[in-house]
């Protein structure tokens, strides 16, 4: 009797201990927002600004309130230009989302710039206002743009050539840039004939990446003939200026146009390579784009540069000057089995 009344009790303890465990686990076992949003802060870990963006996003009142579907839904929206813009129009729709009747300020910028297939608008409130006072269209910090008369709207992310501000007062009354973007390729160096088109490509949508990112970078050098290559070698050398590379004529995957240089712009929209920039998220994205990046060799390192020569090495290039001889930049690429 002894016996089965003490394994009775014991049976009851440990069930209650299980269903205790249970419970536990169940209470710190992360949600599916929780691992959506900690798979977009691992993927943005060398981009600081947009990882914050996605913490003033999941810090919000209105966002906690959110169902998780909800969140992943506003995670996943995020994650498709994550940057402050982004995130401050995900709070309003937050917000709206809790009350239908809201109609929350996040949603648009309070001021800025848009410069769009060559006209530049005011942005006042959300409306794009031309040079001639009128209101010409809308704009939402999501970056979706309307103009009077288009029956669907557009991103500004679309067009790496299109200038936008986007800015919002804070709680104090002080104006902030949530997204600053100049144009990230006014010489239209990536049109190049002598630049081949599935490198330019590939550093297009680079640059479309980080620009969604609210990186603001640019293209500063493409095609460089092996006359240009062996003056910029003898810089340092022979000629004024400092060393910029090692490479002579013909060893340098400019002088096939397969290889660019980009760095960011500055507030005035001019080049600048600042030490603290985002090189090692653009150096992620353009490895993702299946570029090599300057940044990743041994010795000199060259963060700005990014190259396109599958099936060959960083340090091949000068294999296909008898090729360049022969046929120029186009003798090359055949060679490569790339086209134009």
């Amino acid at each position: 009797m002894d016996s089965v009344n003490g394994a009775s009790g014991s049976s009851g303890s440990s069930s209650t201990q299980d269903s205790a465990s249970a419970s536990q686990a169940a209470q710190t076992a992360p949600t599916a927002a929780e691992t959506r949003a900690q798979e977009i802060d691992d993927a943005l870990e060398n981009n600081p600004q947009a990882a914050a963006a996605l913490a003033a996003l999941t810090a919000d009142p209105n966002y906690a309130r959110l169902s998780v579907e909800q969140q992943v839904q506003a995670l996943d929206a995020f994650n498709a230009a994550p940057n402050l813009a982004t995130a401050t129009y995900l709070q309003g729709v937050a917000e709206q989302t809790l009350d239908p009747q809201a109609t929350p300020s996040a949603l648009t910028p309070d001021a800025g710039t848009l410069t769009l297939d060559g006209q530049t608008y005011d942005i006042r409130n959300g409306e794009l206002v031309g040079a001639d006072g009128q209101v010409a269209g809308s704009i939402r910090n999501d970056g979706q743009v309307r103009l009077n008369g288009e029956t669907a709207p557009r991103s500004v992310y679309d067009d790496i050539n299109t200038r936008v501000q986007l800015r919002e007062a804070d709680a104090a009354g002080q104006m902030r840039n949530l997204v600053d973007l100049h144009a990230a390729d006014p010489n239209a160096r990536l049109d190049s004939a002598d630049l081949n088109r599935e490198l330019s490509q590939r550093v297009e949508a680079v640059i479309s990446q980080a620009r969604r990112e609210g990186m603001d970078m640019r293209v500063t050098d493409t095609f460089r003939s092996v006359e240009e290559q062996n003056a910029l070698y003898a810089q340092g050398r022979t000629a004024p200026g400092r060393i910029v590379t090692n490479a002579t004529g013909g060893s340098s995957w400019h002088n096939y146009g397969l290889a660019a240089d980009v760095a960011f712009n500055d507030a005035r929209g001019q080049p600048s390579w600042p030490d603290n920039g985002n090189w090692d998220r653009y150096g992620e994205i353009a490895a993702a784009n299946g570029l090599e990046w300057g940044g990743n060799w041994r010795g000199i390192t060259d963060r700005p540069h990014v190259e396109y020569h599958p099936g060959l090495g960083a340090g091949e290039a000068r294999t296909m000057l008898p090729a360049y001889r022969q046929g120029g930049v186009q003798q090359v690429w055949n060679n490569l089995g790339l086209g134009r």
